[in-house]
């Protein structure tokens, strides 16, 4: 956990999911350069391994219903929050937030932990991560699920984001991100907005009390590659999988636009790619329809087992 002075009003760290669940364990993985994880574990300790991955600004929070289904699967669960986020270690320099740095933290936890087989869910940001740890030719991914994958659309606000946060306002930036600002910039990622509980809001907002985090997110925005490649380009890359990838797609995806249209173009240029799609869920789907999401999951990954 971060050693800073922290800010007032937020739920303490030791009242932050998944406080009080007794079936949830949580624990701390130290990379080689001594930055630290917050793991939350689940399940049977001999069961397949399936990681979470959350997206930008989120944490292990966002798998919260998620634990239960895949646990009762018989899979080992596992979920970090990636550096920068949650409770884990938020560094301070800017290249821990390209991809490149990302990568390399996911690929470090799985040396630590002696994970050798895995299947990996990834949301938004964290598909970027876990396409390019699976091109990278990391024998350990298994199956990749990627749910609303930030690279494969375009952005919303995302170069006004970028414009307003310039380096010089890290000194101020932690006093500004006030509860309505994460209340307000969660409602964005639902397609129901209504379905957001004030407790919801209490989790996203809780990070915000250490200062590193809003830097921590400024430079994720500055440092990390947002931008989508060319369909083509990117079809020739992910033929380099080998086997299929789920993807699923909330269809009233606010934040990330016209994925479905992309995603098509994909599978067109011969990507291998299964697309599953949720009506009524938005751009954090994983979170706001987790039973559906989590049945596309277990699905595709036991269709996957029985054809390998």
């Amino acid at each position: 956990m971060p050693d800073e002075p922290t800010l007032g009003g937020r739920l303490a760290p030791e009242a932050m999911f998944p406080a009080g669940q007794a079936a949830i364990r949580t624990r701390r993985a130290a990379l080689p350069d001594g930055v630290e994880l917050r793991v939350a574990e689940s399940g049977p300790t001999t069961g397949l391994p399936i990681l979470l991955l959350h997206g930008w600004g989120a944490s292990i929070y966002m798998w919260r219903d998620w634990f239960a289904p895949l646990a009762a699967a018989g899979r080992r669960v596992v979920a970090i929050d990636l550096p920068g986020h949650g409770l884990s270690d938020k560094p301070g320099n800017a290249t821990a937030y390209s991809v490149a740095g990302m990568v390399t933290r996911v690929r470090e936890f799985l040396d630590v932990e002696r994970i050798d087989r895995v299947d990996i869910v990834a949301q938004s940001m964290a598909g970027t991560i876990a396409i390019e740890l699976a091109l990278a030719g990391d024998a350990r991914v298994a199956t990749l699920a990627l749910v609303n994958p930030a690279c494969f659309g375009r952005i919303r606000l995302q170069r006004l984001a970028r414009a307003v946060s310039p380096a010089i306002v890290d000194a101020v930036l932690p006093r500004l991100v006030g509860r309505w600002v994460v209340a307000r910039a969660h409602r964005l990622v639902y397609g129901d907005p209504s379905r957001i509980t004030r407790h919801d809001e209490d989790e996203y907002w809780a990070p915000s009390q250490f200062p590193s985090y809003a830097r921590a997110m400024r430079r994720l925005l500055h440092e990390f590659t947002w931008t989508r490649p060319v369909a083509s380009v990117m079809a020739e890359r992910l033929r380099g999988l080998g086997s299929p990838a789920l993807v699923v797609l909330g269809k009233r995806d606010r934040l990330v636009r016209e994925a479905g249209q992309y995603v098509t173009a994909l599978i067109s240029g011969g990507a291998p790619l299964v697309v599953r799609e949720v009506s009524a869920g938005g751009h954090a789907v994983n979170e706001e329809w987790p039973q559906e999401v989590v049945h596309h999951v277990l699905s595709f990954m036991a269709d996957r087992r029985s054809t390998t």
